[in-house]
């Protein structure tokens, strides 16, 4: 194993690393937006139906008398019709669901607020969607060019490809896992507000307090900073590693070799492929490539016949720099008793 290419493979995953984190901390702001957002609707909730700060839900699933209908349709309707002018499909299923509604209960309008809150939180042009879609287009970019740059330099320069936003957005779209991107980030969406809308149900029917209520949608709602960053980060490096994997190919190299990271919380599976080397046409995320698991750091590193002049080369762990060896190696000389 290259000196070299290890020590570019460990500063192109950290570049990806720190654009990753520089866009979940920009989700992090839309989520407490949101949260904050819902408590203020549940609040005011409780405020108009609520007695003794508790609420029923029998109370709760009352239908809207017909001023609170006539303001529900001349403003939250409105706001619903303006949103869905986005153009983002999603918005059009709850503006359907209630659009030619002649009567809604007090429940439905809630959660109809809520849902779009949500929505917007995932949709809009500084909802979570958007911000992970430009955070992987430019670790994709970022990766690829640069690559192909220390393969040029390297003397293993190859036809550099363009990456416009067309060529980004047919990129961003594959399937590798089974479900688009796009998809399994819906998905999450759709659970977390099913969980909102149940675990409101179960708190006007035990009649719970505002502060008892809040403190379990906030929960709730809390979920999506762990789903969302466990899918950014496996995409992340997913389309790290695809970048990487099609510089190897516009560069004509026919093999890679799979770089692990050595410490302590390695996977068993990232272990076992530490080390290995794979033909570049035989390249397949989760079986000959990375990522082989849901938050996975492991990358790749192409492969050249280098054995004449890195035999006596090191390359780094947590114990600093140890004689070029795989992960099994290193685990049995510095972890192993």
């Amino acid at each position: 194993m290259s000196k070299y290419w290890e020590q570019r493979a460990t500063q192109r995953e950290l570049e990806a690393t720190l654009i990753t984190e520089k866009y979940l901390a920009r989700m992090d702001i839309a989520l407490k937006e949101a949260q904050h957002d819902i408590l203020r609707q549940i609040d005011a909730f409780y405020g108009r139906y609520a007695k003794d700060n508790k609420l029923t839900l029998t109370e709760a699933k009352k239908t809207l008398t017909a001023n609170e209908f006539k303001a529900f349709k001349e403003i939250d309707l409105k706001r619903f019709r303006e949103m869905s002018l986005s153009g983002n499909p999603m918005y059009e299923p709850l503006l359907n669901a209630i659009s030619y509604r002649v009567r809604i209960s007090r429940l439905e309008a809630l959660n109809a607020n809520i849902q779009m809150t949500m929505l917007q939180l995932y949709g809009s042009d500084n909802g979570l969607q958007a911000y992970a879609y430009t955070g992987l287009s430019e670790v994709y970019k970022k990766t690829y060019y640069h690559t192909m740059f220390d393969l040029a330099a390297f003397g293993a320069a190859g036809t550099v490809q363009y990456l416009s936003d067309t060529t980004m957005r047919e990129m961003l779209s594959y399937n590798w896992s089974g479900k688009e991107f796009s998809t399994r980030i819906w998905g999450h969406q759709k659970q977390t507000i099913d969980d909102v809308k149940k675990s409101l149900e179960r708190s006007f029917a035990a009649g719970h307090s505002l502060d008892h209520t809040s403190k379990a949608i906030m929960e709730k709602t809390s979920v999506v900073r762990s789903r969302v960053e466990a899918l950014v980060r496996t995409e992340s490096n997913f389309f790290h590693n695809l970048a990487a994997q099609n510089s190897y190919a516009d560069a004509d190299l026919e093999k890679y070799e799979v770089l692990a990271t050595l410490d302590m919380k390695t996977s068993d599976i990232c272990r076992e492929k530490d080390g290995m080397i794979f033909l570049t046409k035989d390249y397949k995320p989760g079986k000959t490539a990375p990522p082989f698991h849901v938050r996975c750091r492991t990358t790749t590193i192409p492969w050249f016949d280098e054995s004449e002049y890195t035999a006596f080369e090191q390359r780094q762990s947590m114990n600093g720099l140890v004689d070029s060896m795989n992960y099994e190696q290193w685990s049995a000389k510095f972890v192993r008793k």
